[in-house]
């Protein structure tokens, strides 16, 4: 019989799929992280798509970790499936900066949405982002910090009123008070005059 040499065991480990923690070498020899590439051919509109189907499967969370319900998925869906993705949708998704989203609600205001929606807007690219920045597909959330505009430049500016002092609203429930007495007080004279 013929002497056979031990087959070889080939090990293969299979890590997690989380990408390396900012500022690891990857021993490339080039300089770059491994999944640069990879997260730069990722378009607005892909990783809308993965986003939304992760919310409609409940496997993305929220800020306070709860998972999307069905209302917020709905909004989520309106808004970045219309507007973000008509807007942003064919640029890399690590591309996208504070200004440009800050474009998007501007034009949405000049257009007539209200305020309500486009800071909905606002809400659903910074959620869109969360999820990006957590899966690696982004260094950053472009829409952290953004509101909606209260006023467009066709629109003159609104100054908010001046918050009454405590004597003025103490003045003012005393006199509302007063008020209501009084005409309680002339009801009941003129029924009895009838």
């Amino acid at each position: 019989m013929a002497d056979h040499p031990q087959p070889r065991l080939l090990r293969v480990f299979l890590g997690d799929a989380t990408p390396p923690p900012r500022g690891a070498d990857a021993g490339n020899g080039n300089g770059a992280s491994p999944g640069a590439g990879a997260r730069s051919a990722v378009t607005v509109s892909e990783g809308i798509d993965a986003f939304l189907a992760a919310v409609d499967d409940r496997s993305v969370r929220d800020r306070r970790g709860h998972p999307y319900d069905r209302p917020t998925a709905r909004d989520l869906r309106w808004c970045l499936a219309g507007h973000v993705r008509e807007a942003l949708g064919p640029m890399r998704l690590d591309a996208v900066r504070r200004a440009d989203v800050e474009a998007l609600v501007a034009e949405l205001a000049d257009e007539g949405v209200s305020e309500r929606r486009c800071r909905a807007v606002a809400r659903a690219v910074r959620a869109l982002y969360d999820d990006a920045v957590a899966r690696g597909l982004a260094e950053q959330n472009p829409a952290a910090g953004v509101v909606a505009a209260q006023t467009g430049p066709d629109r003159p500016a609104v100054a908010p009123a001046p918050r009454a002092s405590p004597w003025e609203r103490a003045l003012s429930l005393v006199l509302r008070t007063a008020t209501a007495g009084l005409l309680l007080l002339a009801l009941v004279f003129l029924t009895e005059s009838l």
